[in-house]
């Protein structure tokens, strides 16, 4: 004989298909992250890759020589120097379509790119507000330095694209896992509502409610 009645049976079995939410919501959390990760990996091949195009190390030219240059008025053409840059260096423009003013700057910032095993740092830009070819020669007082065209790419750019790198990922995963926590807290709950409608008969509040058993 049992005094408090016979012991609680073993807890009926449910059914997974029958919890709420379903198990999809796991499979769009993972793809949120996925998503987001790939975003994060390709961005930073991009920011590198771009970064690394941005110097022409094919067009090279020494010292008191010149290159041809394709500028345009939304263009900002670069100049940079082979490493180590330990000589003042000057640069300017010899040629370019009549009537145009092309303009030879220093940038405010350093930028160093570095392809394979040699670094190149930006040392001019050129702007021109007339598109067409411009010759440009530099040189250095010593003759030893080594020059090459490129893009503007500056720093701002670099590091923005990086900021995308881990921001997007970051956020993802995030978003992904804050899902998938939620959709497990809810369905454990569902679960626990089912098995108490088994015992009780019905009578059991949905989840979410705070109607007492046995009303509504």
């Amino acid at each position: 004989m049992y005094p408090y009645g016979p012991p609680p049976g073993p807890p009926p079995r449910i059914d997974a298909g029958e919890l709420r939410p379903r198990r999809r919501w796991f499979v769009v959390a993972g793809l949120i992250a996925a998503v987001c990760v790939g975003i994060g990996i390709a961005s930073f091949v991009m920011t590198l890759t771009s970064t690394v195009d941005s110097v022409d190390d094919t067009e090279a030219f020494a010292s008191g020589q010149s290159v041809t240059l394709r500028i345009g008025p939304e263009d900002d053409a670069a100049i940079y120097v082979r490493s180590p840059f330990l000589a003042s260096a000057h640069c300017e423009v010899v040629s370019g379509p009549t009537g145009s003013v092309p303009r030879v700057t220093t940038p405010d910032s350093t930028f160093t790119v570095t392809k394979g095993s040699v670094e190149w740092q930006r040392v001019f830009v050129l702007k021109a507000d007339t598109a067409g070819d411009y010759g440009v020669r530099c040189e250095d007082p010593r003759g030893a330095l080594t020059f090459a065209p490129g893009d503007d790419a500056d720093l701002a750019s670099f590091v923005g694209g990086i900021v995308v790198t881990v921001v997007v990922p970051l956020l993802g995963l995030l978003a992904g896992a804050g899902i998938a926590i939620i959709v497990g807290v809810r369905r454990g709950r569902h679960r626990r509502w089912l098995e108490a409608q088994a015992y009780y008969g019905g009578r059991v509040a949905p989840p979410g409610t705070n109607t007492p058993p046995g009303t509504g």
